[in-house]
């Protein structure tokens, strides 16, 4: 048991150390103000010596003007208390919010260091309730925690020295009760501690339920599901409020249980100095001073405990936060890394292996080369790893085995930043933040003019829709764009890469979700922005395939074809089918015809689904085969 408890100490000294560590810049102004409330809880002290003249005054020498000249002086005591007292917690409390604000932007930019691999196992809501709830526990242990510490120790150390000073005996008698309270506190800290880590994992999986059932109230109101996310809320708010209850039950009995033994020392206090003063050997002022300190010292004792038991519930929230800053990022720069800045870039696949999990690859020996200007389309059925294939170039992910070079060198030679500079992406899941048009486009570069904007828009065949908006390129389009058309968030995103100007393009489905109309114009601002770039297809129509200069087919991981756009299209096995009726849909809306906010396109029909395979005498082609 001891040796638990032992743990339990070093887990929350550790726990408390890195928690101050953030508050390390502050420390001049922390200790300013822990200066004040020292001075404000010295001057308090001074008030039960002030009462004690006042009864035996009126007691003993019944002097009125002496009666006056105390309560004078002892308002003045509290209000110089008062002053020192705001003061130095006004500006610890500044401090706290600065190291919360601190502490929030190390874990923000910590997450976005760690690779895609850590983020598509984890839930949004779950990492928000970290970043909100859990920092917010910290703040309590900088700034609350610090103040009732340091003004109820030194309180019990000030009260416990003029007591003694006063009466050995009677001050031994109150201080008595001090070990019990010790051994109490030491045991219930880390039941609470453990019950407050609890009750954030259970708030945390309550967020993730209302953060996934918000993102997707459309899906929700279109199959008639509120009630069944209400059911799921409402579930994990209950398992929430059963952690709290035992929670609080737990506090409860811990603060009754301190009470209890302060309030018996008191007890003894009023018997014992009771039979003194008739006796004759103490004076009523003096009994009533000694009952005063006697307060001070219960009440540092209670409040201690307390904020042993507070400090320990946010101990186990904040070491949900330590738990994110602890995360080695799986993606790491060298310490010699190179600036990759060139307008023409040869991307190389060397022998290329991957796998997400160990025992299910999902590249095998990917072997190819492309060129500056020239566009490869990458074809198969879903699951075949092409949109993996295109994340490894930016590095989203590293390989297994082989190498990814661009320009000769491996990848992993260049600093991230470059590397992904040097890299546009369009994909099918297009995403758009909450804010206005014309910054969607400027994501693809900061520092571009409003006319650079416009004339990227102008390109991806974007403008004229754009102009049709309520305010144009400053309408707010909602979180994810979700108030424009498929069309017309595809065309900002291509705008945004066109905008961009990397030499490196990487389309991923680009125009699955449109129509025939929508797909005519996007195919038009796609051509345009393969210009003089090196460009991967994720295909999944013929117009992307026909006008590609390479076509390869995937299979479970593989390069298992390389045929021209003719073979491609007079093979029978089943894909040039499915690109086929994917390329001829039911008529759509013509050209123009989108409206602004709000609009849709219609769908096409989906793609006739038949069996991939290969006959015998297509063999898969070598590992050493260069796609030229």
């Amino acid at each position: 048991m001891s040796a638990k408890a032992g743990e339990d100490g070093l887990e929350l000294s550790a726990q408390a150390r890195r928690i101050y560590a953030f508050a390390r810049p502050y420390a001049g102004r922390i200790a300013l103000s822990l200066l004040m409330i020292m001075i404000a809880t010295a001057i308090g002290l001074l008030l039960p010596l002030g009462i004690k003249q006042l009864f035996d005054q009126m007691l003993a020498e019944r002097d009125t003007a002496a009666i006056h000249l105390v309560t004078l002086a002892l308002l003045g005591i509290f209000v110089l208390r008062a002053v020192f007292s705001f003061i130095g917690q006004f500006r610890l409390q500044l401090v706290g919010d600065s190291v919360v604000a601190e502490l929030r932007i190390r874990v923000f930019e910590h997450l976005h260091t760690l690779g895609l691999d850590y983020h598509i196992q984890q839930r949004i809501g779950d990492l928000l309730s970290r970043l909100g709830n859990d920092v917010a526990a910290v703040r309590n242990i900088v700034a609350n925690l610090s103040v009732y510490v340091v003004i109820n120790l030194f309180q019990f150390v000030g009260a416990a020295v003029v007591m003694l000073g006063m009466n050995w005996r009677m001050g031994l008698l109150v201080l008595a009760v001090t070990p019990l309270t010790t051994v109490v506190t030491r045991g219930f800290g880390p039941v609470l501690r453990r019950l407050s880590a609890k009750i954030q994992d259970e708030l945390a999986h309550s967020t993730t339920i209302a953060q996934e059932s918000l993102t997707g109230i459309e899906l929700i109101k279109a199959y008639a599901r509120a009630p069944r996310e209400a059911q799921r809320y409402r579930s994990g708010m209950n398992r929430y409020l059963a952690v709290v209850l035992s929670a609080r039950r737990t506090d409860a009995f811990f603060n009754a249980l301190i009470s209890l033994l302060t309030a018996s020392s008191t007890i003894a206090i009023f018997w014992y100095g009771g039979l003194q003063v008739m006796a004759g050997r103490l004076s009523a002022g003096s009994l009533v001073a000694f009952l005063l300190y006697s307060q001070n010292i219960t009440q540092s004792i209670v409040t201690l405990s307390q904020q042993y038991s507070s400090f320990s519930q946010a101990a186990g929230a904040s070491k949900r936060v330590f738990e994110i800053l602890d995360i080695e990022p799986s993606l790491r720069e060298r310490d010699d890394a190179l600036e990759l800045r060139s307008e023409r870039a040869v991307v190389e696949f060397d022998g290329v292996d991957f796998a997400y999990r160990a025992d299910e690859p999902v590249l095998t020996g990917i072997q190819l080369r492309a060129e500056p200007g020239q566009t490869v389309a990458l074809v198969g059925h879903s699951g075949a790893g092409k949109s993996t294939l295109i994340r490894l170039i930016p590095r989203l992910y590293d390989v297994g085995a082989g190498a990814v070079r661009i320009n000769g060198r491996d990848v992993r030679d260049y600093t991230l930043e470059s590397l992904r500079q040097s890299v546009a992406m369009v994909s099918q899941d297009v995403f758009l933040f909450g804010t206005s048009v014309r910054e969607n486009i400027r994501y693809g570069r900061l520092d571009a003019s409003d006319e650079e904007v416009e004339a990227a828009a102008r390109a991806a065949h974007a403008h004229e829709f754009i102009e049709r908006l309520r305010e144009g390129y400053d309408t707010q389009i909602g979180e994810r764009g979700l108030q424009l058309s498929g069309g017309q968030r595809q065309r900002i995103s291509i705008a945004r890469a066109l905008l961009k100007d990397a030499p490196i393009l990487l389309l991923d489905e680009a125009t699955s979700a449109v129509d025939g109309a929508a797909e005519a114009l996007i195919q038009q601002a796609i051509e345009r922005l393969k210009r003089q770039r090196t460009t991967f297809v994720v295909a999944h129509r013929q117009a992307t395939v026909r006008n590609a200069d390479v076509i390869l087919v995937l299979e479970h991981g593989r390069i298992v074809e390389r045929p021209s756009y003719a073979e491609f299209i007079a093979r029978d096995h089943g894909l040039a089918v499915a690109l086929h009726t994917r390329q001829n849909p039911q008529p759509a809306a013509e050209p123009g015809r989108e409206s602004g906010m709000g609009s849709r396109e219609s769908q096409p029909p989906a793609p006739t689904r038949t069996a991939f395979s290969i006959p015998d005498s297509r063999l898969p082609i070598p590992r050493s085969t260069m796609v030229e």
